[in-house]
């Protein structure tokens, strides 16, 4: 009992550090929908502050002790002012990696303020304050501090947040921004309130840990601590501080426990990031994009490419570079090429998190550890089977499995989620994973490769193995970024949503960009372990994870030199310059600045040149003068319209008329006591046009949503084509020919018009993940081709190459259209396609939707309010109101039918019969919405 009450003991003065942490971190969450990954580093500045005053001005404790929180809260407070909130219209991906490296920036600042007082044996102390024992542990002042001061605190902050005006503001702001904005409340002020306070919340608890922590330095307050933090606060959902604070005291019992029985830490770690995964797929909020989730914008997106003569030049510019590389080897020393080496592994690392962050939009903290894992296995089969050539193969494949199962429960996750999963997965493989005797263990002698008998064992010859495998890295990268791999990666990235309508399987691609990524970390860590003599965990800690995405970001985060770029600053100026702290403090700001104010990072202002000089000297080519057109002839007085282009032929054939296509039985929807669909059956046979009609609030786009399987229903089945499809996913149902639109016109908003059409070319046309690696260009060229026909047919050949969100909502809406042909629908299901229409494109859309009908025997189901539009189109019209079926027959009969009067007029039966049959003249039933 008395092992046990000490355990009890030491773990709640442990998790009295880890709450106050997440209560800090649910403070900044609740305020900006942001998580703060300096907070740990925060505190730890606060603990500096106080050292220097105290130790080196003699400033009493008790004095220094509120200054020290002040100075904390004052960083907190600069950092959202002067930086989250300048990347609030960035992707929310850029802030967190910028917090990150602002955590990196603050430790350096730190030790310049405080070098020798960070220690826990000459940490001050808070005097006047007892010393006693519980069991056999000795609890000293800092602890009886906590016991005293953490309570006060909490309670202050409870009374402060639930009593005073700004505390009313603060919740006010955080929980309805926009709303408290017109009430008079400065919500972005509020934001700026909420981080000071969470910084001088971290400074408390910095400055009463760090004397418990014996010998440890400065660096203790790192990733492994602030990941402590961040449990206890997924835990409460980032909005509850009191469970924050008790699951965080929980956390603290079970770390002690697990140590007294493991015997280290490893253990820890690795529950750890079983309890943040659990506790992260229970929270659908926290694992998915927040509703006001910033868009990708061309700042993260890869540059449109120039013009043939720039673009030759880059390349030949390219060659040159690698040819100087390789010359280096042959006259450099041997402590040079191992940095050239490392410089390389980098670059190779930050190429998976271009895969990951730059093109598929997710951040994870987690590639170099990936690049652990390839190391270890590629320097074990390597040297049990003396092929290193397998070695290096199964290297990749291990990093690739692994991140492939990794990314397996991270199909849910997002963000956030993912970044602080990633991060818990690189913390647990570098304290346990690698530690097993069957990967690296305490250390293993790392043999070198030998090329055609000749043994690479020289630094400056191993490194041109190393620029060979950064350069089959590029090669391969560049094949998936600019393949049809790519393209659907970016489609995700934009909208998942509207890339699942386009039949793109997002769990497979997602997988497979998990497993690329791995499988090029993995190679990274391959050049990095064989480069050493001796291969250790410390040859891949898990704050490397960190530097390799701000490497990518700093370079370009969607260029493929950027990683490359990057590595050179990151980490060759320090390889190569003897910095210092102050030096290292520089270059961590500088790349910081890179971050925050030059969105493409440092390739990007090469990409700007690059355009600039192609506007300056290379001159686009003449297009030849067309021939005059001869006159059309008049028909009534009128020119004559132009001629009809034909529509492309189906290259799947469309169900026979007649036959029975979509069988709807009962199917329902609740959100909690709300009913959006209640007990709809419907059946459609194909070669039908069918329209729905209904007020707002009738249900009819949650309906369609059930139909694309977008929506699981509560009852019901929904049958396409003789099968049962309830259970199958969007993607699945697009490829069986059930296609659908969105009423907001949803594309990509970084991609061109004829990428987008590409992508809708999926369907019958698959991207090969092995032939984007290969880059062979055959079915693109004949993607290409298809849709640039259909980019024709649509008159959009003016803008194919203009990016979609520049576009406006009509010609989105003639994208989407494109869109939909390259799928060759069977039934499609098109939502409001007149919202954003001119009166005029309207009537033009009417005609084309006609002939799609006609000419390709597609079925089409229409969500419309322009009624006289659907007249032109429906032979039969559906109306529902409140969820449910209120008439279904013909136009005429349902216009005229009582309820469907009765939905739209508010009026009762008298007046309804009074009133007699509504038509589509009727401007309540024409312009309802």
């Amino acid at each position: 009992m008395s092992i046990v009450l000490d355990r009890v003991v030491l773990g709640l003065f442990t998790g009295l550090t880890y709450a106050l942490l997440a209560v800090g971190l649910v403070l900044v969450y609740r305020s900006s929908r942001f998580v703060n990954f300096a907070h740990g580093s925060i505190g730890v500045f606060g603990a500096a502050v106080l050292g220097r005053l105290v130790t080196g001005q003699g400033l009493p404790y008790w004095l220094a002790f509120p200054a020290a929180m002040l100075v904390a809260a004052g960083v907190g407070a600069g950092i959202e002012a002067g930086v989250v909130r300048r990347l609030r219209h960035r992707p929310r991906v850029v802030g967190m990696i910028a917090t990150l490296g602002l955590s990196q920036f603050i430790l350096v600042v730190a030790l310049l303020v405080n070098r020798q007082g960070v220690s826990g044996a000459t940490f001050p102390r808070p005097p006047g304050l007892p010393s006693f024992t519980i069991g056999r542990t000795p609890v000293g002042p800092a602890f009886t501090a906590m016991l005293i001061l953490t309570p006060v605190l909490l309670v202050a902050l409870a009374l402060f947040l639930k009593r005073t005006r700004y505390g009313l503001a603060i919740r006010a702001a955080a929980d309805q921004p926009d709303a408290a904005m017109l009430d008079g409340v400065p919500a972005p002020r509020m934001a700026t309130v909420a981080w000071a306070i969470a910084g001088g919340v971290a400074a408390f608890s910095a400055i009463l840990v760090t004397p418990t922590q014996g010998a440890q330095s400065i660096d203790s307050l790192g990733p492994d601590l602030l990941l402590k933090g961040l449990a206890g606060a997924v835990i409460a959902r980032l909005s509850s501080i009191p469970i924050a604070f008790a699951a965080s005291l929980g956390i603290g019992v079970l770390e002690q426990f697990l140590l007294a029985h493991a015997g280290g830490t490893g253990l820890v770690q690795v529950v750890l990031g079983a309890t943040i995964l659990i506790a992260l797929l229970r929270q659908p909020r926290l694992s998915r994009r927040d509703a006001d989730e910033r868009g990708w914008t061309r700042g993260g997106a890869a540059p449109l490419p120039g013009p043939w003569p720039v673009r030759r030049l880059g390349l030949l510019v390219a060659g040159a570079g690698f040819a100087v590389a390789a010359a280096l080897a042959y006259v450099v020393d041997n402590e040079t090429a191992s940095a050239l080496t490392t410089i390389a592994g980098f670059t190779l690392v930050g190429l998976s998190v271009l895969v990951v962050t730059g093109v598929a939009g997710e951040l994870s903290l987690g590639q170099f550890a990936f690049a652990g894992i390839g190391g270890a296995v590629s320097v074990r089969v390597g040297a049990s089977t003396g092929n290193f050539v397998l070695g290096i193969g199964c290297g990749a494949v291990a990093a690739a499995v692994a991140a492939a199962l990794v990314g397996v429960p991270a199909l849910r996750l997002r963000g956030l989620a993912l970044a602080v999963t990633t991060l818990a997965f690189a913390l647990a493989t570098t304290s346990f994973l690698l530690r097993r005797d069957w990967l690296l263990g305490s250390g293993v002698p790392s043999p070198k490769p030998s090329w055609a008998g000749y043994p690479l064992e020289v630094a400056a010859d191993y490194y041109l193995f190393a620029l060979m495998m950064l350069a089959i890295g590029l090669w391969l990268t560049a094949n998936l970024r600019r393949g049809g791999f790519g393209r659907l990666l970016t489609a995700l990235r934009d909208n998942e949503e509207a890339a699942r309508a386009l039949t793109v399987p997002a769990p497979l691609r997602k997988l497979q960009a998990y497993a690329v990524a791995g499988a090029l970390a993995g190679l990274g860590g391959a050049v990095i372990g064989h480069g050493q003599s001796q291969l250790t965990v410390n040859s891949f800690p898990a704050s490397a994870g960190i530097d390799v995405v701000a490497l990518t970001v700093v370079g370009g985060i969607a260029l493929l030199g950027g990683p490359l770029l990057g590595a050179l600053v990151i980490v060759g100026i320090p390889a190569f310059l003897p910095l210092g702290i102050p030096g290292q403090a520089a270059l961590t700001l500088g790349w910081l600045l890179v971050v925050i104010l030059l969105p493409g990072g440092l390739g990007g202002l090469l990409v700007k040149a690059r355009d600039l000089a192609a506007a300056r000297f290379v001159r686009p080519a003449a297009d030849p003068a067309p021939a005059p057109a001869a006159p059309e002839p008049a028909v009534n007085g009128r020119p004559a319209p132009p001629p009809v282009v034909a529509l492309p032929p189906r290259t799947t054939p469309a169900p026979a008329p007649g036959t029975p296509l979509l069988s709807v039985r009962g199917v329902a929807k609740a959100y909690g006591g709300v009913t959006a669909v209640a007990g709809v059956s419907l059946d459609v046979a194909a070669g039908e046009v069918v329209g729905i009609i209904g007020p707002n609030g009738a249900g009819k786009t949650t309906f369609f949503e059930i139909l694309a399987g977008f929506v699981r229903p509560d009852a019901g089945t929904v049958g396409f084509a003789g099968r049962d499809v309830t259970g199958f996913a969007p993607e699945r149902r697009a490829r069986l020919g059930l296609v659908r639109s969105f009423q907001d016109a949803r594309l990509f908003a970084t991609m061109t018009v004829l990428e987008t059409v590409m992508t809708a070319g999926e369907r019958t046309a698959p991207s090969r993940l092995a032939v984007s690696a290969l880059g062979a260009g055959l079915a693109e060229r004949r993607k290409a081709a298809r849709a640039t026909e259909l980019v024709d047919l649509m008159g959009l050949s003016a803008v194919a190459g203009t990016q979609v969100g520049a576009l406006s909502t009509g010609t989105r809406r003639m994208v989407e259209l494109a869109c939909l042909l390259a799928l060759e629908p069977a039934l499609l299901l098109l939502d409001e396609p007149s919202s954003g229409v001119s009166q005029a494109d309207g009537v033009a859309l009417g005609d084309l939707l006609l002939r799609i009908h006609r000419e390709l025997g597609t079925t089409l189901l229409i969500i419309e309010h322009d009624l006289p539009l659907l007249s032109r189109l429906a032979g039969r019209l559906v109306a529902m109101d409140r969820g449910r079926v209120i008439a279904d027959g013909a136009p005429d009969a349902v216009r005229a039918h009582p309820d469907v009067v009765r939905a739209y007029l508010g009026t009762d039966d008298a007046a309804v019969h009074r009133s007699g049959p509504v038509t589509a003249a009727d401007p309540q039933m024409r312009s309802s919405r």
